[in-house]
């Protein structure tokens, strides 16, 4: 999980530490989907690897 965030172009840290006080409020599939690195809102997370 750690590389695909990272070529997806998430700060990996940031990713895991939103993820995962994400997981508690996903009720179906979708949200839990929702939280994949390859589908995970950038801008609305702020979780994007500084360039």
């Amino acid at each position: 999980m750690i590389r695909a965030a990272k070529l997806n172009g998430l700060a990996s840290y940031k990713y895991y530490v939103g993820v995962f006080e994400q997981i508690p409020h996903c009720q179906s599939v979708e949200d839990f989907e929702a939280l994949l690195p390859w589908n995970i809102q950038l801008e609305r997370v702020g979780m994007a690897a500084a360039a």
